[in-house]
């Protein structure tokens, strides 16, 4: 007898997903979400023990209405040593680490199953918002090769993947060069030419291009500039997106709405981008919920800000079942259309890392955890 495909696999097939009628996304994100619940409450002993001090069974899920009653784990759990596979040890072919220097990374264990997953959703996200699909790509970040386990390096590869030539900027054992960036650029003959990279080396290019005067002459005005991982200087100083963007434009010429940024985590497998009015969508394929920091069993209102969570079936070797500890606001439904045209969920611009009594929130998640672990719940 023949197996039949899981349901986020056939969601994956799909080279447009947002194109669906809204009834086809809603029953295939339902199903497929109904199958990873049932897939990790079997198999996974540290999630079934949390679903059943929360008195959770995969059967209560009925039907789209009930997906937000499914146990979520924080990010914070993948820095704290728990076994959370849901598959054997000798399945997972890659552990990504995630890109904090405080050397208390999460540790994520990926099979050949999760990794295939992330990279067709990956394919799909990028090829859906980036700016060009073609052309030239110049990367202010290390090669995949450099970046070794961390998570960020599938992005890379994917995003590489998709156009003609492309070169990494940011050297671990060299630096930075800027000028060298600008030579290059210069000499390259593919078109469209799109930058990317962390903000602030794409800042720190920009403020070179303006203190010397020196231009980038293949930039035209299909050039996309596409940012990732927050907007923090070294020091801990958040860089407000308005000046980012004024600059960017002063320095290269480029066009506001082709100013991207992404939001991912390391325990997704998947990326939120950036449209032209700038807000991020999520992965037709993740169920997105946002809820009190001070509850974080508790959703808020719509459109006000709180912790997100992120139900993941694409995660197959552990439960992608996620609060972050960040503070994000959703502007668009699920289900609603945002002004760019496309359909599905968005999340403002403005996302920042939880502090103080909202951070709380997700700290009591993990020491729910070890609780239940221990046996004191």
């Amino acid at each position: 007898m023949t197996t039949p495909t899981p349901i986020i696999d056939r969601f994956l097939a799909f080279d447009d997903p947002w194109s669906l009628p809204e009834s086809e996304r809603k029953d295939l994100l339902t199903g497929a979400v109904i199958e990873a619940v049932e897939h990790h409450y079997k198999n996974n002993p540290v999630w079934r023990r949390l679903c059943e001090a929360k008195n959770f069974k995969p059967s209560d899920i009925n039907g789209y209405d009930d997906l937000n009653r499914i146990p979520v784990i924080s990010t914070r759990a993948f820095k704290g040593g728990f076994d959370l596979l849901s598959v054997p040890p000798e399945d997972i072919v890659k552990t990504h680490l995630s890109s904090g220097t405080s050397g208390n990374r999460s540790r994520v264990p990926r099979d050949r199953i999760t990794l295939d997953r992330q990279s067709r959703s990956l394919w799909n996200t990028i090829r859906k918002f980036r700016v060009s699909r073609s052309g030239y790509y110049g990367m202010m970040a290390p090669s995949p090769e450099e970046l070794g386990d961390l998570a960020i390096a599938n992005y890379s590869k994917t995003a590489c993947a998709m156009v003609d030539n492309y070169d990494f900027f940011l050297k671990l054992d060299g630096g930075f060069r800027p000028e060298k960036v600008v030579e290059r650029l210069n000499s390259v003959t593919e078109r469209p030419v799109d930058i990317g990279g962390a903000p602030m080396l794409i800042l720190a290019l920009a403020e070179y291009v303006l203190k010397t005067g020196q231009r980038i002459t293949s930039f035209t005005e299909e050039t996309g500039v596409t940012s990732g991982g927050g907007f923090k200087t070294p020091r801990g100083e958040v860089l407000d997106r308005e000046t980012y963007n004024r600059i960017l434009m002063q320095a290269f010429g480029v066009k506001e709405e082709n100013i991207r940024d992404v939001y991912s985590m390391s325990e997704l497998n998947g990326a939120m981008m950036e449209c032209e009015h700038h807000r991020k969508h999520v992965p037709p394929y993740f169920y997105v919920s946002i809820r009190n920091p001070a509850n974080p069993e508790e959703e808020v209102p719509f459109g006000e800000e709180g912790l997100p969570v992120f139900l993941d079936p694409l995660a197959h070797s552990y439960p992608g079942f996620i609060i972050a500890d960040d503070i994000v606001t959703m502007e668009t439904g699920p289900f609603d259309e945002c002004s760019c045209g496309r359909p599905g969920a968005t999340l403002s611009t403005a996302i920042r890392r939880a502090e103080g009594a909202e951070e709380k929130g997700c700290g009591r998640h993990v020491a729910e955890l070890q609780d239940y672990l221990s046996g004191r719940s």
